[in-house]
């Protein structure tokens, strides 16, 4: 064989092999062990599966399959998983699929309990990191990259240890479990009173069949398995991959716009205390020494938030004091029915004009899809107050009429006043009405499936304000308002959230991990103000939660769990890009032309090296025409 003929055949194989290598991404799968767990009558035990990822070129999509099926429908939280994943890395995800395998021994309980390990998996698949497969993690991933409690962890101890595993992550404050004694703990209560509704949402523990086990040493000792607690994502590919991917300083800026309205929203409520007592004074409606000490205790920690520059800690708590001061000034009044039904068709009345006003609005920044969510809500639930005095004012006591009457007309001044972060400017989004259902649908999604992933473990909690919040947000898409479900879906869902949370904390240890969580709120705050997408609502709930603290950890863990939900809006929607100058010759050049292009340049190199080839040989040929003749000379043989 000629050397002709030899390059031509290397030239050829490198051309395929080049070939190979755009048109398959990762053929080998990305593996991590899974720990689940499965029913066997009314017990639960652990169980482990192997969780599959592969990556193809493509365009962001998530497939999932699983054998056998899961107990609940893992797709949803595998999609948000991937999604945090990849904004929390900042990882370039649209070029590829996603394809997902979970394989189990049995019929396991899926659902969020994967969440972590999945966002975990992406990470080290599309950055193509080495890890650890002796290391494994069970936990949600919540927003912001935050690590959320699982049911059912001592079992899945018990079952990694089974697999083989040597070290197991779980989330912080789970490693605290239950032994047989039965013991009376004390009741725990999150009111969700957001200055929005009276719903609370109560975390009872009233008597517990189990006493405190710490699962870290009955892991060492019993299991020979490490465990370590982690609170976020950061922490967890740290024990994998041993590389510190995203640990930097926190440094969360407000936005000087957000807190100039924010502080003219405060005067607006505040100002309006001191009008409503004018009011009350002119009325000649005087408060007695105990409501007094009340109002100026409420009043006080308006001021002290105010001085410190929390403004919306104290909005609300003049938001607070409104309504109680109307309720006190219209129970003393008395007014009469037929001065009730004007006042309400009177508020109605300016509702739908602000609704009309709503529709109107442009929204074009996470930061106007926000004003518009909590503006819409606040005039809902203006709303509701009508329909509740329409439908019961026949029987219904005045004097329950009278604290509808009040919350209403507070509820829709507080709404007024939030129209100002309209002018808010940022990072531009798509958030047309599709887009914003399709964001609905998901999030009623995750929030169902958190919901029911909680009741599985935690039944004898009480989750109606959870069920009645994704009720309404279904009810809100059906109506054709996503904006307003968007908003209910994501409170239920932190609802859920602070209730898997709170699992295994006590008044001792929940101190260290609403520091932790406090943590991933204000690095997601931080990171989202750095792109230009100032949360408005997060932000405004994460100041609360702070100013909440030393009175009540548990709310304080709530509203930190609401500022989660809200400061990550943008994973939802694309962002809308400025079209580049066209020109008569403009066109758009497609990721594939660049394989194309590049296996054509390839293909030209070796045609001319190959003609260069010949050039040369031709040359040689006719420079030594004797070398040449000397080959076609046939010698005779010798006799």
């Amino acid at each position: 064989m000629s050397k002709k003929e030899y390059l031509l055949i290397f030239f050829v194989l490198l051309l395929l092999l080049f070939a190979a290598t755009v048109s398959a991404v990762h053929q080998t799968p990305y593996h991590l062990k899974l720990l689940a767990v499965q029913e066997e009558g009314d017990k639960y035990l652990g169980s482990d599966a192997d969780l599959y990822l592969e990556l193809k070129e493509g365009s962001g999509r998530v497939f999932l399959e699983t054998f056998p099926l899961t107990k609940m429908d893992t797709q949803i939280s595998t999609r948000f998983a991937k999604e945090i994943a990849c904004k929390h890395f900042k990882l370039d995800c649209n070029q590829y699929d996603f394809i997902f395998t979970i394989k189990a021994k049995s019929n396991i309980i899926g659902g969020p309990s994967a969440g972590a390990a999945i966002a975990a998996l992406t990470t080290i698949a599309v950055l193509d990191l080495d890890y650890d497969k002796d290391i494994t993690i069970t936990g949600t991933i919540n927003s912001g990259g935050t690590i959320g409690q699982v049911g059912g962890v001592k079992e899945k101890l018990i079952a990694a240890s089974q697999a083989g595993l040597k070290k197991v992550l779980i989330a912080k404050g789970s490693g605290q479990s239950g032994s047989t004694e039965k013991e009376e703990t004390k009741n725990k209560e999150i009111e969700t009173n957001i200055n929005k509704s009276s719903t609370k949402t109560k975390i009872k523990n009233e008597t517990t069949t189990e006493i405190s086990l710490n699962l870290i040493q009955f892991a060492k000792q019993n299991l020979s398995l490490e465990v370590v607690e982690v609170s976020d994502l950061d922490e967890v590919l740290l024990q994998l991959t041993g590389k510190d991917l995203n640990h930097k300083p926190i440094e969360i800026v407000e936005n000087p716009q957000y807190q100039k309205i924010m502080q003219s929203l405060q005067q607006l409520l505040c100002d309006r205390t001191l009008k409503i007592e004018a009011e009350m004074l002119t009325a000649k409606v005087f408060l007695n020494n105990n409501l007094s000490t009340e109002v100026l205790a409420k009043k006080e920690k308006a001021v002290n938030a105010s001085e410190r520059e929390d403004y919306y800690s104290a909005a609300s708590y003049c938001f607070g004091t409104n309504i109680f001061l109307k309720n006190q000034y219209y129970s003393a009044k008395k007014p009469s029915k037929a001065v009730l039904i004007s006042l309400f068709n009177s508020l109605e009345k300016k509702s739908l004009a602000l609704e009309q006003k709503l529709g109107q609005q442009k929204i074009e920044t996470i930061s106007d899809l926000q004003t518009l969510m909590v503006v819409k809500e606040r005039n809902n639930a203006v709303k509701n107050q009508i329909k509740k005095f329409k439908e019961n004012s026949p029987q219904q006591p005045l004097e329950d009429s009278y604290a509808q009457l009040a919350y209403a007309e507070e509820r829709f001044f507080s709404a007024l006043s939030w129209m100002q972060f309209f002018s808010m400017e940022g990072k531009k989004f798509i958030l047309d009405q599709e887009t914003l259902k399709e964001s609905c649908t998901q999030k009623i999604s995750e929030a169902e499936e958190r919901n029911q992933y909680v009741s599985l473990f935690l039944s004898q909690y009480n989750l109606g304000s959870i069920s009645e919040k994704i009720a309404q947000a279904q009810e809100s898409y059906q109506k054709e308002e996503p904006e307003l479900c968007l908003i209910k879906a994501a409170e239920a869902k932190a609802e859920a959230d602070a209730i898997l949370g709170s699992m295994g904390l006590t008044d001792e240890n929940i101190g260290d991990f609403i520091i932790s969580k406090t943590k991933a709120v204000q690095r997601v705050i931080s990171e989202n103000s750095a792109e230009g997408i100032f949360p408005i609502l997060g932000y405004s709930y994460y100041q609360y939660a702070k100013s909440l603290q030393e009175q009540d950890k548990y709310i304080a863990l709530l509203y930190l769990e609401y500022a989660l939900e809200l400061s990550e809006l943008s994973i939802y929607f694309p962002e809308e890009q400025e079209e580049p100058a066209q020109s008569l010759f403009a066109f758009e050049f497609k990721k594939e032309w660049y394989y194309g292009l590049g296996g054509f340049g390839l293909g030209l190199v070796v045609m001319t090296l190959i003609f260069l080839i010949q050039k040369i040989q031709v040359k040689v040929l006719k420079s030594n025409p004797k070398k040449v003749n000397s080959k076609k000379i046939k010698t005779k043989p010798k006799n």
